[in-house]
């Protein structure tokens, strides 16, 4: 949807990515973990306490939306009546909008200064990748074509969905 709204009002569409999205996340509840083979503490204990949230941890994509979604409120950000990976801000008439999927963004708006101004808020506060104009997101290239249309292909990935469902 996000990709038609952008073409439809010609506004730029660009991708941020988070690096190491799940270790912005603290912890509210207790996750003890086991030390691995080899390591040995000073206190001689053979677990610890978690206090943030890390890969493989069934709690980690939550806490870290939870950190994602506090932060971007904070900022001036509204969710999405219809999509709660929307996040839409609005600003002296000016419109920006946020789509999340764990830890990638899609950015799109009105104003070229005001992506600019969320970028480095968003930077400011997550360390980030900015790849600029979106070209390849969630296994599906996203290509501007001369006639002002846009293709989405998963062309790269041919007859894998029928591989991983055990076709032949």
């Amino acid at each position: 949807m996000i990709v038609a709204i952008a073409k439809f009002f010609g506004w730029p569409l660009d991708q941020l990515d988070v690096v190491t999205a799940f270790l912005y996340g603290l912890m509210k509840e207790k996750v003890f973990c086991s030390i691995p083979e080899g390591v040995e503490l000073d206190d001689g204990f053979d677990c610890v306490e978690l206090l943030k949230a890390i890969y493989g941890l069934k709690q980690a994509s939550r806490v870290w939306n939870e950190t994602f979604d506090e932060y971007v409120r904070s900022i001036g950000f509204r969710v999405s009546s219809y999509d709660p990976c929307l996040y839409i801000k609005v600003v002296d008439g000016e419109c920006v909008l946020l789509l999340v999927y764990v830890d990638d963004v899609l950015v799109t708006g009105s104003s070229a200064t005001l992506i600019a101004e969320v970028k480095r808020q968003l930077k400011s506060r997550f360390e980030m990748t900015d790849s600029g104009k979106c070209s390849f997101i969630l296994g599906i290239e996203v290509v501007d074509n001369e006639d002002g249309s846009v293709t989405l292909s998963q062309a790269r990935y041919p007859g894998r969905p029928q591989h991983e469902a055990g076709a032949k």
